[in-house]
């Protein structure tokens, strides 16, 4: 150490006294610099500076370097600005702090980090929301994006009526109140054209959808699905009835519109006024037997309605106008009122060689009104007693079907014939044969439907065999 003496005088007293100065070596100052910058550089090798990402106040990862954080936001951010057609801005920015990690963390990589943000940060951007009855709905990029959902709205659901002949628009509004305003919202709310009407449309931009397997039905594809079949009808009005086919699709989300497009329509359309039908008796004439003096001719009148809809749904229809374009001409009949005298026997035979397979009466939930008797195609088939015939030909189910009266109220049918052997007014003895087995009509194979009536009543055919 060097120590350097001088002379100054003290302060009011005019003495001089020897003034010391203390001076270190140069050489350890040398020492010293290099010292620090050894230690500084140690720290920087052994530990280098790391960054704590903090997103909404919560530390989600550290990096080494603060630009790949930022690079990820940009790219994020230069993302949603393409889906969504506007410029946006992060809502809750990554904020940084140097800080060392705890013991055994390691550093996120810039891929990993980039998907924690996509998960956690929000952006911003400015839009044309459509609010409904003051609810914030859904945006877009544009007021002029937005007018055009509504159009496509209005035209979603009017569009098709003028297909129908003779049917005016006369109003279309929808009843809630809607505003579109500039606001800068989340980009999540932002949605293509096509899916913001879908949204106002069905209350939701979710579709979940049920193929039809073999043997569902509408009950047990809402059970499954935790609905009623009440829902599952209002979610898929395209269902009509109860029928449904295997393969068909079913959406299994009900609609909840937003909005509500109401349609006032006039609609005008001709229909029929039936005739009426005056009838005379002939005591010469068979029962079945009948002669047209007139036949009958129906009118038309001219109905104008006022239908409204709402979301293409009519809710109701009122006649407004209806005038008569020409009135209906009444048919006017001879009919016969000869009684048939009594020809049965009051003893029947059997009237097909078979064995009977159904019985009379209540059969998987419908009343069988005769008995079944199975036998090959083409069996002849016998008169059960003497007797008239008053019906031959084609009638619905029954196929081809001969009706026998035999007088005092009682008439026996022979049903799904193949054929026939006798024509109406013919008189037939018991026995006789009067066609052949067949299985015309509804029928599952070859039989005769046999039945026996007493004045219109269905009776046990099996009762006149005892």
């Amino acid at each position: 150490m060097a120590y350097s003496a001088g002379s100054e005088m003290t302060r009011g007293t005019g003495q001089l006294l020897p003034k010391f100065r203390f001076r270190l070596p140069r050489h350890f100052l040398w020492t010293g610099f290099v010292l620090g910058l050894a230690l500084l550089v140690s720290y920087i090798y052994f530990f280098p500076p790391t960054w704590a990402v903090i997103l909404d106040g919560e530390v989600v990862g550290y990096v080494s370097q603060v630009e790949e954080v930022r690079k990820a936001v940009a790219l994020l951010a230069e993302s949603e600005a393409s889906r969504i057609g506007a410029q946006v801005a992060p809502e809750n920015p990554p904020s940084f702090a140097r800080r060392r990690p705890p013991r055994g963390t390691t550093l996120v990589t810039p891929e990993t980090i980039a998907g924690l943000l996509s998960e956690r940060i929000e952006f911003l951007a400015t839009g044309y929301v459509i609010c409904v009855d003051g609810q914030d709905v859904v945006a877009l990029p544009s007021e002029e994006d937005a007018r055009l959902v509504l159009s496509s709205l209005r035209e979603q659901y009017v569009q098709p009526i003028p297909g129908r002949s003779q049917v005016t628009v006369e109003e279309v509004l929808i009843k809630e109140n809607i505003e579109i305003a500039e606001k800068t919202v989340s980009t999540r709310m932002f949605r293509s054209r096509e899916d913001a009407l879908r949204i106002l449309v069905r209350g939701t931009d979710k579709i979940v959808t049920h193929i039809v397997q073999r043997g569902e039905c509408l009950w047990t594809i809402a059970q499954a699905n935790h609905m009623t079949v009440d829902d599952l009808r209002k979610a898929n009005p395209q269902v009509k009835g109860d029928i449904i086919h295997e393969g068909d699709s079913l959406n299994l989300v009900v609609p909840d519109p937003y909005i509500t497009v109401q349609s006032r329509e006039k609609v005008v359309f001709t229909v029929s006024i039936p005739y009426a039908t005056e009838v005379a008796y002939d005591d010469s004439l068979w029962p079945w037997q009948e002669r047209v003096l007139v036949e009958g001719k129906n009118g038309q009148k001219l109905v104008t309605q006022e239908v409204i809809r709402e979301n293409g749904q009519e809710v109701s229809r009122r006649t407004v106008d209806e005038r008569i374009l020409s009135y209906p001409l009444t048919r006017k009949v001879v009919r016969g009122s000869k009684q048939v005298p009594p020809m049965g026997s009051g003893q029947m035979v059997w009237p097909v060689k078979g064995r009977v397979t159904s019985y009379f009466g209540w059969r998987w939930g419908s009343f069988h009104s005769g008995i079944d008797i199975a036998a090959p195609a083409g069996t002849p088939v016998l008169a059960a007693d003497n007797g008239m015939v008053s019906y031959r030909g084609w009638n619905g189910g029954y196929g081809r079907l001969v009706l026998i009266d035999h007088g005092n109220g009682t008439v026996t049918a022979y049903a799904h014939l193949s054929g026939y052997e006798v024509s109406v007014g013919d008189r037939v003895e018991k026995g006789q044969v009067i066609g052949y087995v067949g299985s015309s009509g509804n029928s599952t194979g070859p039989h005769l439907h046999f039945e026996v009536r007493e004045n219109g009543v269905a009776k046990n055919p099996l009762d006149y065999y005892k």
